[in-house]
């Protein structure tokens, strides 16, 4: 009986005390101005290796790799939706996208195939409910990249090809939609 009255005792005196510290502080608070807003902070952990996308964002990516390290610009026709696909900023080209960046691999020198395999092999950036590669698509400026950024952007071309003042980045870029739906692949504006 002793003992739970020791304990009851020594319960009261750490709610005691901390109450008067909480009141205490409480009103140096109020002496130095209002409390500041308490903000709730969440973490999500994603497992190592995890992309952090759909399956089905994941599986059109790996498709559109594969077919664009093998140079296949066939096996990119099925993913290529009926309408709604953006590969041009003009209008539509006769025979569709893959005639139109074949015929920029024989008028320009452009490689979009080439160009594909390695934006989707840099990280990605989420915007206006896409993915997009590479992560630069919502980048305003080459000033706010990092070191490590510019070295990633560096097998697409001069950072100031790529990036137009007060405009942002404008190097080729792709964009799925979450559903998995490759919906634009395309550069300039």
């Amino acid at each position: 009986m002793l003992q739970r009255a020791s304990v009851r005792w020594a319960f009261l005196l750490v709610v005691g005390g901390a109450l008067g510290f909480g009141l205490s502080y409480l009103g140096r608070r109020e002496a130095e101005g209002p409390a500041p807003t308490p903000i709730l902070v969440t973490t999500t952990v994603i497992p190592e290796g995890t992309p952090g996308y759909s399956s089905n964002v994941g599986e059109t990516r790996a498709a559109l790799l594969d077919a664009a390290e093998n140079g296949a610009y066939e096996a990119l026709r099925p993913l290529i939706p009926e309408s709604g696909f953006e590969y041009t900023f003009g209008g539509p080209v006769e025979g569709g996208p893959i005639a139109y960046w074949h015929e920029l691999e024989g008028t320009t020198g452009q490689r979009p195939l080439e160009t594909l395999a390695a934006i989707l092999r840099m990280p990605y950036t989420l915007s206006r409910g896409y993915y997009v590669w590479p992560f630069a698509y919502d980048v305003a400026s080459v000033d706010d990249l990092s070191p490590h950024e510019r070295k990633l952007l560096a097998p697409l071309g001069p950072l100031n090809r790529l990036f137009v003042e007060g405009t942002g980045y404008l190097g080729w870029r792709a964009g799925i939609a979450p559903d998995g739906t490759w919906v634009f692949f395309v550069a300039g504006d």
